[in-house]
């Protein structure tokens, strides 16, 4: 009989997070959900540094130390940057980080990250804040979403779409297959508060969708179950479009693009 495995989510209350836990039950999961409201496995607070800690420990303590894949799902879309920042950015970081021992233990941990289709649809995104993010500058990158404000989501998901493509190669190596989910506009909390708003609303309803409507989160489960349950360890470090089409029918010519690398520098990589 196979054995059990322990899967944690983040923000497994609502949206993708708790449809995620609920077909990841149904498939033999023990799921440890991670909330900020009271109702589930864990309540922590994943924007503070000390919530995150008590994450951990609380993770450790009720797996034994068996750990076998993270959704890091909870995320947050506000113009207030350094909460915004601390939940999408760091927090993912210091959970991931304080998971990667117990993860690598069977060489075959699973780490999916909620990112969003918005990194590569949005145009213009400011790339100096997502910079200071990536060097953990995390004073400087608040500094800069002074001149902004309204890119304060992108650029966080912006940053650890960035960090996890750069990380998942070493944490293979570790035996952790580490990889980016990039939802377009599903029907979560989250968005249906922000079809609340015109000038959100605006935009949203504008949005191609192909397939003729906007996914619920029970159309994106079965993708964190196939890549954290299923044979699917080879996959590393992709950044994985699940939009309806809305990424296809604006940008169908941009990717894949080949790689514009001299002969030369390309055997200096295989050396």
């Amino acid at each position: 009989m196979q054995e059990q495995k322990n899967i944690i989510v983040t923000g497994s209350s609502s949206g993708m997070g708790k449809a995620s836990k609920e077909l990841l039950q149904e498939f033999g999961a023990n799921v440890i959900g991670i909330s900020q409201v009271a109702g589930e496995e864990i309540q922590a607070d994943l924007s503070s540094q000390e919530g995150v800690q008590q994450a951990i420990e609380q993770i450790i303590h009720l797996t034994g130390g068996k750990v076998d894949g993270v959704f890091a799902n909870a995320g947050m879309d506000n113009e207030n940057a350094e909460l915004v920042f601390e939940l999408n950015y760091f927090g993912i970081i210091q959970l991931l980080e304080g998971l990667k021992p117990y993860l690598s233990k069977n060489k075959n941990g699973r780490v999916l990250i909620n990112s969003s289709n918005s990194v590569v649809v949005t145009p213009e995104i400011p790339l100096e804040p997502v910079e200071a993010l990536l060097a953990m500058d995390k004073a400087k990158a608040i500094k800069l979403m002074s001149k902004y404000p309204h890119w304060t989501y992108q650029v966080s998901k912006t940053a650890i779409t960035f960090w996890a493509r750069k990380a998942a190669s070493s944490w293979a190596e570790s035996g952790i297959s580490m990889n980016i989910l990039a939802p377009g506009a599903v029907l979560t909390p989250l968005i249906e508060n922000d079809l609340k708003d015109p000038r959100k609303a605006a935009g949203i309803n504008m949005l191609p969708k192909p397939l003729g409507s906007i996914p619920k989160p029970e159309d994106i489960a079965p993708l964190v179950k196939f890549l954290l349950l299923d044979n699917s360890r080879f996959i590393v470090g992709q950044y994985i479009i699940i939009d309806g089409g809305t990424e296809a029918t604006w940008k169908s010519a941009d990717f894949p693009k080949t790689w514009n690398i001299s002969l030369d520098d390309f055997r200096k990589k295989l050396s």
